[in-house]
């Protein structure tokens, strides 16, 4: 199965060389996670949410990460309560979508960019969570 290209408002968001950890999220789509942060310039980093990675390797990559995407119905309970206390704790940008799939990623991830443009309303850094409408 081949990637979709993505949009071009999509391919714009620059990532600038930020580290994205990915927790969670289909192991299957992996490189497909990959593949769209590296579209963007930036550099990837992905840990399962528990399932076979340990969690305490968990906390030195969300402290080395600059943004966070979560599949949070796709972890532990111990990961989902660690990325989202961590993050609030580090300040780190950080979307918890329900879904697993590529478009919620890419949900997240353009939440993210836009989020990390200037902008009127309140940071909500740590503890964003997305829906995927069906």
């Amino acid at each position: 199965m081949r990637a979709a290209l993505p949009s071009p408002a999509q391919a714009a968001v620059s990532l600038a060389d930020r580290c994205v950890l990915c927790v969670g999220g289909l192991t299957g789509a992996r490189n497909h996670y990959r593949a769209e942060i590296e579209i963007r310039a930036g550099r990837f980093l992905h840990h399962d949410g528990g399932r076979e990675d340990n969690l305490h390797r968990l906390t030195p990559m969300l402290a080395a990460a600059d943004i966070v995407i979560c599949a949070s119905g796709n972890i532990s309970h111990n990961a989902y309560h660690l990325v989202k206390s961590t993050c609030k704790k580090l300040g780190k940008p950080c979307v918890l979508v329900k879904g697993t799939g590529i478009a919620s990623f890419l949900d997240g991830l353009g939440h993210l960019a836009a989020e990390d443009a200037p902008a009127d309303g309140p940071s909500a850094r740590g503890d964003r969570v997305l829906r995927r409408k069906r």
